[in-house]
């Protein structure tokens, strides 16, 4: 009776459907900035490029809090999982595939080193191999092979979670997050890669989102008064103080400038404190919201839609007979949306419904 209880009272986040979208905004932003030459005025221009991997950071956290925001109350088991991977593969791979199979039609010729990379795309296992970051697709698609890691982690991870332990998902949360942040000193010392596509770091990522989740949903086994709509508020704040002052003093240890602390150590904790707001935050017209959640909803195939984006473009404008900064952001902005819409609607969509049927029995 109990678990019911919670179920009805489990509500759409909707900010994170805002935070989605911005995220996806943000990296649009850059592209245009640096594959396309566009201009926002200098200073945005350098924010957008700094702030690429801070966004990619929250995505993966944002992904790691919202799935287990939807699956945590669900009994484990091999029947659940099956049916979880399956889930989550119908829905990242039918327009990752799409852009893969596009890809020597647009660029002819690429088309032998595509034949012999088509293996390691097919399964997704290309971020596993770092330096192929800058080879055909590879450069924009790589976060959808993290994420196939993440997912297939899932499992474990919700098992870990799910334990009567109280401390499991802080313990999980300080140490994932020190390991991270611990990297920010060993790269530059060592000259290591930077994890930017790695998916171990992008799976960690994840896992910081489910287990935050965890803390906040986890049901308490006396009322708090700090305790509101079902979130755990208490517990959300001294996380993120926590992990703040982990991340300052590990700064001040690698003598790391004022830009490089902000966007490098104090994004895990910023991250954690707009979900905690987006868990409180309540409105029953965006929760409803048809365009919030149509627009969060093609955000990764507006990701997607950036790879074939510019060469579009630069065909539109020719047709139209237009040039220009304004002309090249607005008429991209536009087309990425509506490639975007038109993929999501008329392909994603009945791809998905269709495999749910087949393989969801």
């Amino acid at each position: 009776m109990a678990q019911d209880s919670r179920a009805q009272n489990k509500h759409r986040l909707f900010l994170l459907d805002i935070l989605r979208i911005i995220c996806a905004f943000l990296i649009y932003a850059r592209h245009s900035v640096t594959m396309y030459g566009c201009t926002y005025g200098s200073g945005l221009d350098e924010w957008f490029i700094m702030m690429t991997s801070p966004v990619m950071t929250c995505f993966f956290i944002l992904s790691g809090f919202s799935i287990h925001y939807q699956h945590r109350e669900e009994e484990l088991g091999a029947g659940w999982t099956r049916r979880f991977l399956a889930r989550r593969i119908i829905a990242i791979m039918p327009s990752y595939l799409l852009v893969a199979f596009l890809w020597p039609l647009a660029y002819p010729e690429q088309l032998k080193d595509w034949l012999i990379l088509l293996p390691a795309d097919l399964v997704g296992v290309q971020t596993a191999y770092h330096s192929l970051f800058g080879i055909l697709h590879n450069g924009g698609t790589w976060f959808v092979s993290c994420l196939l890691f993440a997912y297939l982690s899932y499992p474990v991870l919700k098992a870990v979670l799910g334990t009567v332990k109280r401390w499991a998902p802080a313990a999980l949360l300080i140490a994932v997050h020190f390991l991270l942040m611990y990297s920010n000193f060993v790269i530059p010392r060592f000259s290591l890669d930077r994890l930017y596509s790695n998916p171990i770091a992008r799976t960690a990522e994840f896992w910081l989102g489910a287990a935050f989740s965890e803390l906040l949903f986890r049901d308490g086994e006396k009322p708090d008064a700090a305790e509101t709509a079902g979130t755990d508020v208490r517990s959300g704040v001294f996380t993120i103080l926590l992990l703040t002052v982990v991340s300052l003093i590990l700064a001040l240890v690698s003598h790391e400038n004022i830009q490089a602390t902000v966007y490098g150590y104090l994004v895990i904790p910023a991250v954690f404190l707009i979900l905690l707001i987006s868990s409180l935050v309540r409105s029953r017209l965006l929760e409803s919201s048809r365009v919030l959640s149509v627009l969060s909803g093609i955000s990764y195939q507006f990701f997607l839609a950036q790879l074939f984006l510019w060469k579009l473009t630069s065909w539109v404008l020719g047709m139209l007979g237009l040039g220009g900064n304004r002309a090249k952001l607005g008429v991209s902005l536009v087309l990425c949306t509506l490639l975007s819409y038109i993929v999501w609607r008329f392909y994603d969509k009945p791809v998905r419904k269709f495999l749910s049927r087949k393989l969801l029995r």
